[in-house]
């Protein structure tokens, strides 16, 4: 895993990184088994499904100090992932409870002093990132709606979509304005990333 992260990452990702990485692994695939937190027909691929995954989503926002917010955070996926590699703050926001208690466990174990865990709805923050995420949350309109009061036009978006990702953001251009751009994901030909800046609702000044 080490080689291929630093390929993506074009940086140099220490052992003890990765040995981080592969304990947050294991205590998921153990997790997994109490809760449905991944599909099972993924775990053979955990490194490119999930890690390499995640870890790509860094490479279209390089701003070391930015605070990330995962919204949804379910398994930590981006968001354990994101806090592990990234050194500035990781905000990741679950509601469901038992999920919120596995990622504070996965947090304390791993001693990532730079993550946050809420077990609330997204609605419920307060605190405004500068870059947002979210894996399988919503359509990107009502994703922007659902973070909105959360946002300003310096706040950047960085969303792993499937394969109606131009779909989607066709209908949430008839909603919200600013800077779209997708980029292909590097572990599916079918998925892109949604970056997106500026946003503003249509109408609103």
């Amino acid at each position: 895993m080490q080689p291929d992260l630093e390929a993506l990452l074009q940086r140099d990702v220490s052992r003890e990184t990765c040995e981080k990485l592969e304990a947050y692994k294991a205590l998921l695939i153990e997790e997994n088994e109490r809760q449905n937190l991944i599909s099972k027909a993924t775990i053979d691929e955990f490194d490119q499904r999930h890690l390499i995954d995640s870890a790509q989503l860094l490479t279209n926002h390089a701003d070391p100090a930015g605070k990330w917010l995962d919204v949804g955070s379910g398994a930590g996926l981006p968001g354990i992932v994101l806090a592990t590699l990234h050194p500035g703050s990781v905000t990741l926001v679950e509601p469901r409870r038992l999920r919120a208690e596995f990622l504070r466990r996965v947090v304390d174990d791993l001693t990532l002093s730079n993550a946050t865990v809420h077990h609330k709805k997204v609605e419920q923050v307060t605190d405004a990132p500068t870059v947002i995420t979210g894996r399988a949350v919503a359509n990107v309109s009502k994703f922007l709606s659902l973070t909105e009061h959360l946002t300003d036009l310096s706040t950047h978006f960085v969303l792993p979509k499937g394969r109606k990702a131009a779909e989607e953001l066709e209908a949430a251009k008839k909603v919200w304005q600013g800077r779209f751009e997708l980029v292909p994901s590097v572990t599916d030909a079918e998925a892109s990333i949604l970056l997106a800046s500026g946003i503003k609702r249509r109408g609103k000044r």
